[in-house]
């Protein structure tokens, strides 16, 4: 009693000393290794560094700034300077297991990555459910309902690296039939019963009479018995997932009601028992959500290796300033569904992903997107040459209201390249910026 009134005494008299100002939970509390960096981050008072205050900054902006991906996905990203955090959303559907690492391309022991894995409500608002735990070298995540995701990606202050991101899925239950995969499935849920009276609530597994039927996750037995359609069942509740798993048309039943199993325990054998008397030995396998009834049980069980697109060997462009070749247009990702904005020729923009068949841009005002199989070329060389007919001031992006100097009247400029309503320059005493196309001849 007396240590929790010591804690509660501490916590009180803390928040007191900070006023207002409390600072979060995670600072006291710290779980993750992004988390523990930045208490250690403020307890150097580097949050009160413009460095620190804009990696702070990165961090929280990437949950609210995001491209959505498919799955499986591999990307090779680049972080540094001004990129210090990225982010991907994506679906993760029921049944799946989210496999996901980052890879630094890099020995140095001192890069740290962070990763972190949230949830997406109807409300865009973020929830932390996994993160990448120190020494391990993937994140695993998955459960019965599906799920909008996001993962954050951040490396710590002043590092700079190439990180290939991966990401997979593997069903979440086991095939339920001893030596065979989704290969051997020959009817698939929804297919027309009984002369289209009804759906097939199920998939059907071929096997030959007395094959094993198995545990497809660790639970207890929760039904042996039999009925009309499916002749021999069993059902199995799986630990720490609210479906039931139904297995039917068995020639034997091997297990008991209440008895407890684990993944790969042989449950029965296959037959063609109940309806099926007439069709060759085959394991009816279903899936019941709670009250949402039968629900489609391949996506759970279906264990075809995915297929990860092949990056690039080099690394051209990443982490580059460039500018376009020729027109192009920018999208949600490189199969060009979901279209951003078009982006005129010698648009100007950084490369901080590599994809298989594209890049990931970010563009002078922030925005984000994929260009599919781009023609790029370095800003080095001047697209052409200007001559201000005005004193203007250089600014250090599109909109910005710094000023990085004065460009006087009559002064002669290098354009590099365009964003909207904005050239990117040289000027004669080699500084880069940003002028507004009307301040120019």
């Amino acid at each position: 009693m007396k240590k929790k009134v010591s804690l509660w005494l501490v916590v009180t008299v803390a928040l007191a000393l900070h006023g207002c100002n409390i600072p979060p939970v995670t600072q006291w509390f710290p779980t993750t290794p992004r988390e523990i960096y930045e208490r250690d981050l403020r307890r150097a008072k580097l949050d009160k560094t413009p460095a620190g205050q804009a990696w702070l900054r990165a961090g929280e902006r990437v949950l609210a700034d995001s491209l959505t991906i498919p799955i499986p996905f591999r990307e090779r990203s680049y972080f540094g300077d001004s990129v210090m955090a990225q982010s991907y959303v994506f679906t993760l559907p029921a049944g799946r297991r989210l496999s996901v690492s980052a890879d630094p391309e890099s020995t140095d022991t001192s890069l740290q990555v962070f990763a972190d894995l949230f949830r997406v409500n109807a409300l865009g608002k973020t929830e932390r459910v996994s993160y990448l735990a120190k020494g391990e070298t993937s994140i695993t995540y998955g459960g019965e309902k599906e799920e909008k995701l996001l993962l954050r990606l951040q490396t710590a202050l002043f590092n700079q690296a190439v990180v290939t991101i991966q990401l997979t899925t593997t069903p979440l239950l086991e095939f339920p039939v001893a030596g065979r995969s989704a290969g051997d499935i020959i009817s698939f849920w929804g297919a027309a019963r009984d002369g289209g009276g009804r759906r097939h609530e199920g998939v059907d597994i071929r096997a030959s009479r007395g094959t094993p039927v198995v545990a497809a996750a660790n639970g207890f037995i929760t039904n042996v018995g039999t009925n009309r359609l499916g002749g021999n069942v069993i059902s199995l509740s799986p630990s720490g997932l609210n479906i039931s798993l139904y297995y039917a048309h068995l020639d034997s039943q091997l297990v008991s009601v209440g008895q407890r199993v684990k993944t790969g325990d042989t449950l029965g054998t296959v037959g063609n028992t109940g309806n099926a008397i007439t069709t060759a030995p085959h394991l009816h396998f279903g899936i019941y959500a709670g009250w949402s009834g039968a629900t489609d049980p391949l996506v759970y069980i279906n264990n075809r290796e995915e297929k990860l697109p092949q990056l690039p060997s080099g690394t051209q462009w990443l982490g580059d300033t460039i500018r376009l070749n020729r027109k192009d247009v920018l999208y949600h990702f490189t199969s060009r569904k979901g279209e951003i904005r078009p982006l005129e020729k010698y648009a100007v923009a950084r490369v901080i992903g590599q994809v298989a068949k594209g890049y990931r841009i970010q563009l002078p005002d922030g925005t984000l997107g994929y260009l599919a199989n781009p023609a790029f070329q370095p800003i080095a060389r001047q697209v052409t040459k200007r001559k201000l007919n005005a004193t203007q001031a250089l600014i250090p992006e599109p909109g910005s209201t710094g000023e990085l100097r004065l460009v006087a009247t009559s002064e002669t400029v290098e354009v590099l390249g365009y964003h909207d309503s904005y050239e990117l320059v040289r000027t004669q005493d080699g500084t880069l910026g940003w002028l507004p196309v009307s301040a120019e001849l």
